[in-house]
């Protein structure tokens, strides 16, 4: 029988090692890709300095339409139609990103000098002569410098001393309407109409303007900002043969040629104009009265699944760079796991929502800037606020987020996001235990006849290990490399000179160890503390303990037939476990794990190995 001392050095190491703690000291941070996600109902633009920013996607104008510029162009002579059904002779104005209804841009017109001409060959509805079904002209209109009179849209033919076509003017403010024999009868005579408004149009703000033409009704309606201006229809007495431009009419169709302003979403389409639709971007609440029913839209984005690099993660808080108008709404949730889930899945783990209906006070203040040139708060465009999560959500390894974006109940504004980032505390796995070697061997234990060995190590510094559910786990084999079996309890109630015998009777099963009592290097059949240093733990191995580890209980007898059985953990090793043997070396390293250890969502909660000690058992 030996006995072997212990060594004190290093001791400023194992007292910084007990400053740590099981959580890591600053929190991670995931910032989380914009384009990232996947969406519906939003889109991915750029700012004016090249950042990436997610908005609700406007309306579709081009869906349905029969013509559309949103004058989104770089450059005046790129101008298209969106819908490619109309080719653009030419176009001349001034690309504006200070002023636009939707969009980044709008047209600047600037008198003679401006305009854009349409195909007049194309055959649409816009430069039909014989105009047969109902459509409408739609667009926003911001003036600048009125002359006296002002000429928005035209078209027309001289021919035998008449004019045919028509044309929208504004004079002193007031729009006008004129159409120049644009109705012809069955006696091959002509008919004129002329709509005046009745308000000016605001100087200050967009104006939006609609032409309807009505051709069965035989009447068109003029629409200023959400109401009908004016209407003009032909007498019934009238028999009308044919209704839009002359045959023969192949000019261009003029926007803008005469006018000093802003002109922007320029549409032309089948139907009947829905105007609430055409003067917002986005899609208000909706009330049905016939089902007495009320809806709004969403957009929405759902991010990838990610993992952080532990287990038993902790959510800390989530920083996000937006801008929410009054009365819109941006909804967050998120959901996390201890194990992987797919993307897409709603049989996952439940969204857990965060809360920004206050959002405000949460704001973080801008530091950037000086105190005299800060800009005051309600002005700026983008702010960023710092949500605290709840520490009762459960720890995760693997998050996802979702964003809901609303817009206010008028559909006229929405939510901006710039950046979204989501902070958390890791649980660190203990780290490496200190100080192992053997301080007690024998080659023939009187009370087994077979070799017995004590481990004595220095204590971890983390309290969760040291606490009722963490523990050490000891690995041993036949090479300093080669670890063949590991020993992850023990029993305290072993007997001398017995062989005890596995029972889940009114035991209570861990992580680790399962029905045997955890490692926690207490064994009262070590040396005395003195012997073993004082601040030390120690275990003592022999092939009961081995036998003991080696066993694996039967669980189902114990269950109700009707449990359904779970998939058993797969141990690394091998339940035949080998005995110590004389005439070989062993060699011995401990792990320690700490109390969020568990073999399917924990299995990273554990150290890394000891360095080795060996021992060696005399052949005879």
């Amino acid at each position: 029988m030996r006995k072997f001392g212990t060594s004190f050095g290093k001791i400023s190491v194992f007292f910084f090692l007990l400053l740590l703690n099981i959580t890591a000291l600053f929190p991670e941070k995931a910032s989380f890709v914009l384009n990232s996600f996947h969406t519906k109902d939003l889109r991915l633009k750029k700012s004016d300095n090249g950042t990436l920013l997610m908005d609700l996607a406007p309306r579709d104008r081009k869906q349905g339409a029969d013509l559309f510029f949103d004058f989104e162009e770089e450059q005046a002579g790129e101008l298209q139609d969106k819908t490619g059904g109309y080719r653009v002779l030419s176009s001349s104005y001034m690309v504006d990103e200070s002023q636009s209804h939707t969009g980044k841009r709008s047209a600047r017109f600037a008198g003679k000098r401006s305009g854009i001409k349409i195909s007049g060959k194309t055959k649409g509805i816009l430069t039909s002569s014989d105009i047969k079904e109902e459509y409408y002209i739609s667009l926003f209109l911001l003036p600048g410098t009125l002359d006296k009179e002002a000429t928005l849209l035209s078209r027309g033919l001289y021919t035998r001393g008449k004019r045919f076509g028509w044309d929208l003017k504004i004079k002193d403010e007031i729009p006008i309407l004129e159409f120049y024999n644009f109705f012809e009868k069955e006696n091959k005579t002509f008919s004129s109409l002329r709509i005046v408004g009745r308000e000016r149009i605001s100087r200050s703000k967009w104006n939006h303007l609609v032409v309807h033409f009505r051709p069965i009704q035989r009447e068109i309606v003029f629409y200023v900002n959400g109401k009908e201006n004016d209407r003009a229809t032909l007498p019934r007495r009238e028999s009308i043969l044919r209704i839009g431009f002359h045959p023969e009419d192949t000019t261009p169709f003029i926007l803008g040629e005469n006018f000093y302003g802003w002109l922007d979403d320029f549409l032309a389409a089948k139907g009947t104009p829905d105007l609430e639709e055409l003067s917002t971007p986005y899609s208000g609440q909706t009330y049905d009265q016939s089902s007495f029913t009320a809806g709004a839209k969403f957009g929405t984005a759902v991010s990838p699944v990610y993992k952080t690099k532990y287990t038993n993660s902790v959510p800390e808080s989530l920083t996000l760079k937006a801008k929410i108008p009054k009365s819109s709404f941006l909804e967050l949730y998120f959901r996390f796991s201890p194990r992987p889930f797919p993307r897409s899945s709603e049989d996952g783990p439940n969204w857990k929502s965060v809360d920004l209906r206050k959002l405000e006070d949460y704001l973080q203040e801008d530091l950037s800037s000086d105190e005299e040139t800060e800009t005051p708060s309600v002005q700026r465009k983008f702010q960023t606020y710092r949500i605290p999560l709840d520490k009762n959500l459960p720890r995760f390894k693997y998050f996802q987020a979702k964003l809901k974006f609303k817009p206010d109940a008028s559909g006229n504004t929405g939510p901006e996001l710039e950046s979204l980032s989501f902070s958390y505390n890791e649980n660190l796995p203990p780290v490496k235990p200190m100080g192992l070697q053997v301080v007690y061997m024998d080659d023939a234990y009187p009370d087994t006849g077979s070799p017995r060995l004590c481990l004595s190590w220095t204590p971890n510094p983390e309290k969760e290990v040291r606490g009722k559910s963490g523990g050490y786990v000891i690995h041993y084999g036949v090479g300093p490399n080669r670890m063949v079996g590991i020993l992850k309890g023990t029993r305290t109630d072993l007997e001398k000179g017995k062989m005890p015998v596995l029972s889940i009777s009114d035991r209570e099963k861990h992580p680790m160890s399962e029905y045997l009592d955890p490692i926690r290097g207490e064994d009262p059949s070590c040396p005395t503390r003195q012997n073993t240093g004082g601040q030390k733990l120690c275990q003592c191995i022999d092939n009961r303990l081995i036998s003991l580890n080696a066993e694996k209980p039967e669980e189902d007898a114990h269950k109700p037939s009707k449990e359904k059985k779970k998939k058993p953990v797969s141990d690394p090793y091998d339940k035949k476990l080998l005995f110590l043997q004389k005439g070989l070396t062993f060699y011995f390293k401990i792990a320690a794990y700490n109390s969020l250890y568990d073999p399917a969502d924990g299995a990273d909660q554990i150290s890394p190995l000891s360095d080795p000690v060996e021992v060696y058992f005399l052949s005879e």
